[in-house]
């Protein structure tokens, strides 16, 4: 049987783990990694073998089978694709947002609990930006939040992969 798990829009959630943080909206995140562009919804169901593939690829497990994307259109393009992983005690929504081939432009953290609030320093999360599906790149975890930042360290390299996968032919 396979583990799933929701992701709710920060904006709805109403029972955060306590002493959770909430960085931002999801339309905040829009604005800070696509400034002045436009999103059109484009959620995504995974089929099983879709799913498979990219836990074989990413070699790391797909826990929600709906991608949570965004197309985004103006001068910049790419895509907005929001997610979660399992921080040390909490779920941390995070933002991937992606160019039009593909490469990470950017991430944000929308929330996590305050304790383990390291991965969001604009240096750790820069260390990311033109990371590429099939890219092996070492991204150091943060003393004192090691689970949070290995977890999302693989869940963007899920997020490039699930792209490659589910969005790249949209």
């Amino acid at each position: 049987m396979r583990a799933q798990f929701l992701l709710i829009p920060a904006a709805l959630v109403m029972a955060a783990p306590a002493g959770a943080t909430i960085f931002m909206s999801q339309s905040q995140a829009q604005a800070l990694l696509f400034p002045g562009a436009t999103f059109t919804e484009q959620f995504v169901r995974l089929s099983n073998s879709q799913a498979e593939g990219i836990a074989e690829d990413a070699r790391v497990p797909v826990y929600d089978y709906q991608v949570k994307a965004w197309r985004v259109s103006g001068a910049a393009g790419g895509w907005f694709i929001l997610d979660q992983v399992q921080g040390k005690d909490d779920t941390i929504t995070y933002a991937v947002a992606l160019d039009d081939t593909g490469a990470v432009r950017g991430i944000e953290i929308l929330e996590c609990l305050a304790d383990y609030n390291a991965v969001t320093m604009p240096e750790w999360r820069a260390q990311f930006i033109g990371q590429r599906a099939g890219e092996r790149r070492y991204v150091p975890t943060i003393s004192g939040s090691t689970l949070s930042s290995r977890h999302i360290t693989d869940g963007v390299r899920r997020v490039l992969v699930t792209y490659n996968e589910a969005l790249k032919n949209l």
